[in-house]
């Protein structure tokens, strides 16, 4: 027989010192005196166990069914082996002790107003999303004080103690559990306490405690033993004093003071540590220190020693505005670098996002660094890579307003690193810039689009390379503008694309152009060219279904563009365009607007396609070839060469093909008109089904002077799990051309429920290093990462690295993390 109450204080008491609940009422005479009989709940309640087998009750191993496991629950990690079970699952909120209706079951109740009312036997107070369990619950007759002994166990939203006894103040909400187990399902955390005490409705002590994320082993990875553990509900972190850290059973660290998060929020805090050796900085040590400054920004100082160089400091501050977007700052501070004859390095770096509103966004990008070694000597984010020219930009941006339109101001400029760049080969500055793209009309019928560039490129030429080079570098305002015309038709077995364009650029030298070079004459200030172009894009689709599908898709691709004169004319940010497939059905041979191309050639191409019954491309295939009916007169340096007389350009090739859904492989190669081969490469990938990853790639392209420079490397890379939660991981790179390595990598990498470790080793050369050069060495780094999941921070930079070097890097990452 069940006996249903509300607002009853002995459940609002104990629910209290559980989860801070208010303090309801008492209603008299609750239970009537006499004994209940309940066969059922005499069946549900288990045998308490003491300690280890307390907790070894509610951890699941991952050999258990899934109809066995709570319905929903997930495991705590994809590393770990079990999970935590708790009686309450977390996702279940609990009401409030005033709205809560309690249903309490027990053995034998008695009420006495004068004295001391006791439940006994099996009792156990049920309300929604709360749970107590006891032996034995007593309140004196002040209905101040209530006390629960015998095998107390109290249960909330993925919370679980147990207690031999659990003394409580009903007036002040302040209680104490003794020799207490616990277990946190979320955090996947547990611990035993000599002492539990509730001093305040969101803050916990324990005495003489420990705490760990490990699986429940007699001897866990690791844990925390303290003489005080004092967890704050209202900050989000927990604190301990007189602290150890226990690396199985040996001490391996003793601090006065720690301070750790207990749940997900942002507070201050330490990071986790970061250390290793590197050939030209020694032993190096890092300790980030969190700084949780306010809602809506906050910091990371990290203090850092590097044996050879000397200490050094970096920071980075983010930030989020109510009404102006966000952004952070960050960069790094080194006096007197030892190994860089005493010079100080430094570096600093603005990013700054805001949209404006629905059409308008802008963002602001600055960097700025000492020398061109700054990143390969001192940056030990392993995903940074050394770029000649560091970029410095404010963009705004417009889209989604007019249907068809966007738009694009801006003012651009560049840092060059290496100091021995001469000017005139240092990029231009844009400022500014104004870019514009309209297109309205039927994609599949009548379509008109419109483009506009301009831009004032600006270059200042102080150093000798202005009185000595033969080459002139104006600055000045290009206006560039094309309007086009096509009709897209479309069916299942063909298409046929026509377009006729309009194409101009009007050029103006600035007045410092026009003063400091003597050969500028009065025409020379202005220069403007206009050309016609006209293109055709046909093709057709042959289908053949089977038990394979096969189409075969002949293509023609004719573009006719007359010449126009345009020696002199300058060239501010133009490149001849890379050979590949698709470029043969293109009507530019340069990316930029410097140049307006003049053309008459036919492309024809055949591709082809076989798809099997479940829907895997098997074979991929495309060749083509480009048939000029004239000469092309307009190059970027003014100057025709070999290929701008060929009658033709050799064939290019393109084969793919999905072997298996774990295994491709693709190939591509491009010949010149004398049979040469311009360039070839070979890629093979394999990915697994339990976080395996294989891949392999050949590249080469032919030396062509102002076309193209030589490469001819072999890259490889692969991930390959070796027992449990440990993999290994590499990635390669070496230069055929040169006979040297640019890259080697080689890490080991272990994830478990309570802890993580992994260590590299690297060798590898600055981007912009001639391996060739005297005294350029590779440099050699082992970085070795270590969390404790719980007590910080991971920095995982080796997953960080070869995110950024192996292409499938994410998607098996996250089949290894889910299986």
């Amino acid at each position: 027989m069940k006996h249903q109450f509300k607002f009853n204080p002995l459940a609002t008491a104990i629910l209290t010192l559980l989860c801070g609940s208010s303090i309801s009422s008492y209603a008299e005479s609750t239970l009537p005196a006499s004994t209940v009989n309940n066969q059922k709940m005499k069946d549900s309640i288990q045998e308490a166990y003491p300690g280890q087998q307390f907790f070894e009750q509610y951890y699941v191993d991952k050999s258990v069914p899934e109809a066995k496991q709570r319905q929903g629950q997930y495991l705590s990690s994809a590393y770990c082996q079990g999970a935590w079970i708790t009686p309450i699952s977390p996702e279940t909120k609990a009401v409030g002790a005033a709205e809560a209706t309690s249903v309490v079951t027990a053995d034998y109740g008695h009420y006495d107003p004068n004295g001391d009312s006791v439940l006994e036997g099996n009792v156990m107070i049920d309300q929604d999303g709360r749970q107590i369990r006891a032996d034995k619950i007593t309140i004196d007759k002040t209905q101040t004080f209530a006390n629960a002994e015998g095998r107390v166990q109290m249960a909330q939203a993925g919370l679980l103690a147990q207690s031999d006894q659990i003394n409580y103040n009903l007036k002040t909400q302040q209680g104490d559990l003794n020799n207490s187990f616990y277990i946190s399902e979320q955090q996947h955390a547990h611990g035993r306490a000599e002492k539990i005490s509730r001093t305040s409705e969101n803050i916990v002590v324990m005495n003489n405690a420990t705490y760990s994320t490990c699986p429940p082993d007699e001897t866990p990875t690791w844990k925390i033993q303290a003489n005080k553990i004092t967890l704050n509900q209202e900050t989000g972190r927990g604190e301990t004093h007189g602290t150890k850290l226990y690396v199985k059973d040996v001490p391996v660290l003793a601090v006065p003071y720690f301070n750790f998060p207990i749940d997900d929020r942002r507070t201050t805090g330490i990071l986790s540590p970061s250390f290793g050796f590197t050939n030209d900085g020694g032993i190096e040590l890092a300790v980030p220190v969190y700084l949780n400054l306010a809602p809506n920004y906050d910091a990371t100082v990290t203090p850092r020693y590097i044996a050879d160089r000397g200490p050094m400091l970096e920071g980075e501050f983010r930030y989020l505005t109510e009404n102006f977007g966000s952004g952070m700052i960050w960069g790094g501070y080194l006096a007197s670098d030892e190994k860089y004859d005493d010079q100080d390095r430094k570096d600093l770096h603005l990013l700054h996002n805001w949209q404006i509103n629905e059409q308008f966004s802008t963002n602001l990008d600055y960097n700025y660094a000492s020398d061109k070694d700054y990143f390969t000597d001192l940056n030990n984010n392993p995903n940074s890579k050394t770029d000649l020219n560091l970029r410095r930009a404010w963009e705004l941006n417009y889209k989604n307003g007019i249907p068809g339109l966007k738009a694009q101001l801006k003012v651009e400029n560049f840092q060059t690193l290496d100091k021995t760049v001469s000017d005139e080969d240092r990029p231009y500055a844009r400022l500014p810039q104004f870019l514009l793209n309209y297109k309205t009309g039927n994609p599949l019928g009548l379509q008109y689009e419109f483009n506009h560039d301009t831009a004032y490129f600006k270059k200042d030429i102080s150093d000798a390379s202005n009185g000595t080079s033969t080459t002139f570098e104006p600055s000045g305002t290009r206006i560039y503008n094309d309007f086009a015309v096509r009709y897209n038709y479309r069916n299942p077995w063909s298409f046929v694309i026509p377009e006729v364009s309009i194409r101009n650029i009007n050029t103006f030298y600035d007045q410092d152009t026009i003063n400091s070079n003597q050969n500028t004459n009065s025409s020379d200030e202005k220069q403007s060219v206009t050309v016609p172009q006209f293109t055709l894009d046909t093709g057709l689709t042959f289908e053949k279904d089977g038990k394979y599908l096969q189409t075969l898709t002949p293509r023609a691709f004719y573009a006719y563009a007359p010449y126009r004169n345009q020696t002199g004319h300058p060239n501010f940010d133009s490149a001849t365009a890379s050979i590949n497939y698709d470029q043969l059905f293109s009507a530019r041979r340069f990316y930029g607007h410097d140049r307006l191309e003049d053309n008459n050639f036919l492309t024809l191409g055949l591709s082809y396609s076989l798809f099997d019954e479940i829907g895997l491309e098997r074979l991929k295939a495309g060749i083509g070839q480009s048939y000029y009916f004239e000469d092309r007169r307009v190059s970027l340096d003014n100057v025709a060469d070999e290929f701008d007389t060929e009658h033709h350009t050799g064939p290019v090739l393109s084969v793919s093909s999905q072997l298996s859904q774990k295994f491709s492989i693709g190939a591509n190669s491009a010949w010149m008109s004398n049979g040469d081969n311009a360039q070839r490469d070979l890629q093979l990938y394999y990915t697994g089904d339990k976080g395996n990853l294989y891949n392999v790639g050949y590249f080469y392209r032919k030396d062509i002077p102002n076309r193209q420079d030589q490469y001819d490397q072999v890259v490889a890379s692969f991930i390959q799990p070796i027992s449990n939660n440990w993999r290994i991981m590499g990635h390669a790179q070496y230069d055929i051309e040169n006979n040297v390595a640019r890259e080697y990598l080689l890490g080991v990498n272990y994830e478990s429920c309570c802890w993580g470790v992994s260590v590299y080793g690297r060798s590898y050369y600055n981007d912009l290093d001639n391996v060739n050069e005297d005294g350029v060495n590779a440099k050699r780094a082992i970085m070795a990462e270590i969390s404790l999941k719980g007590l910080g921070g991971f920095n995982n930079k080796l997953s960080s690295l070869l995110e950024n070097r192996i292409l499938g890097f994410n998607n098996i990452n996250q089949s290894w993390t889910q299986r």
